[in-house]
């Protein structure tokens, strides 16, 4: 159970928090499978190397479903990236930079295109999927430096500022820290930003780090002792730059933060949005029963299908035919000096909402 420090920060879920509702089918055999498969690998002696030829097994496994919409790749501000979607999509319904997860030092290609290629479908937007430069090779801050060189490339181009800002777990590290860099570069920012299970903390110190290292199907205590290592070596973990959570939330647009209730990172989520709240920043989480880390990615699961339609009813709430966003105040001083289908459908009831 939660102790103490992450109570307060959900005495305000509504009462279906309670709900039995299960798992579908589908959603309890994703669960299986990760736990029989991958949260073994994290034992003393792991090499990044492994890490990898198990993530290229899995993503040639899950990502070879064809990508059904154009596609075009390119190098932006020195960065390679691929576009999902026809161009016609950007200048009728504005795009969406997407920041992969694999804990800063993999990348899945065949998930995430298919991912992205999803979220252009459902989304109606043009969706650039960037393939950042990964630890341990490229240490803390060029993936940070990537990310926002992309960005700032896109606001400087043809199509302006990206409507909607995405990532996953290390992605959505990412998409916060860009986030936050923008704002303090007083570049426009997007209408909204969606967190999937963001890693917030790398400093480990949020509570479900203890209280569901054995219920998480992913992940086990020895990912946090190996992965922080591999992007930030000797560097004090809770700079803004690293762990986003420590950083400034004011002047952000609205935040949608997704996550599930067994994870290890839970309360990256949770404590994020509570800060997000605590500065004045619109921002909205749900919390989905037994979900495993970035669910949404597991297209066949029901509960991740209607993840999707959750992201796009956010998108259409607050990124459809909105203005620019005035530019920002001054930057935050703190930052500085850190570097400059099958199963039951799911529904709303099957979640917990903030």
């Amino acid at each position: 159970m939660p102790d103490a420090e992450s109570s307060a920060a959900t005495d305000n879920w509504p009462e279906h928090k309670t709900s039995t509702n299960m798992p579908s089918f589908r959603a309890r055999m994703i669960n299986t499978m990760l736990r029989l498969t991958v949260k073994p690998l994290w034992r003393p002696g792991l090499t990044v190397d492994a890490i990898r030829r198990h993530t290229a097994r899995t993503d040639a496994r899950l990502g070879r479903r064809r990508v059904d919409c154009a596609t075009e790749s390119i190098t932006i501000a020195g960065v390679p990236a691929k576009w999902y979607g026809a161009p016609s999509l950007a200048s009728r319904n504005g795009t969406l930079l997407y920041l992969h997860g694999g804990a800063w030092c993999v990348h899945l290609p065949g998930m995430y295109g298919a991912f992205a290629a999803r979220l252009s479908a459902a989304s109606g937007m043009r969706v650039l999927l960037v393939d950042y430069r990964l630890a341990p090779e490229h240490p803390f801050p060029a993936a940070v430096d990537d990310c926002m060189a992309v960005y700032r490339a896109l606001v400087e181009g043809p199509t302006g500022r990206p409507r909607v800002l995405a990532g996953d777990s290390a992605g959505g590290n990412l998409s916060l820290v860009t986030l936050m860099r923008a704002r303090d570069a007083q570049l426009p920012l997007p209408a909204c930003a969606v967190l999937l299970s963001p890693a917030t903390d790398i400093s480990m110190s949020g509570p479900s780090i203890r209280y569901n290292a054995k219920a998480d199907a992913m992940f086990s205590a020895g990912a946090g002792d190996l992965l922080p290592d591999l992007y930030c070596p000797g560097l004090e973990r809770t700079l803004p730059l690293i762990s986003p959570l420590h950083g400034d939330w004011t002047g952000l647009p609205p935040l949608y933060f997704l996550a599930g209730s067994t994870e290890m990172l839970l309360d990256d989520s949770v404590r994020a949005h509570d800060r997000a709240q605590q500065a004045g920043t619109s921002s909205r989480i749900d919390v989905w029963p037994d979900m495993p880390h970035v669910f949404p990615l597991f297209t066949l699961v029901p509960e991740a299908q209607q993840a999707v339609r959750d992201i796009v009813a956010f998108i259409d709430e607050h990124a459809r035919e909105v203005a620019a966003l005035p530019q920002t105040a001054a930057p935050d001083a703190r930052l500085a000096p850190a570097l400059a289908s099958g199963g039951t459908e799911a529904g709303p009831a099957d979640r917990h909402s903030l």
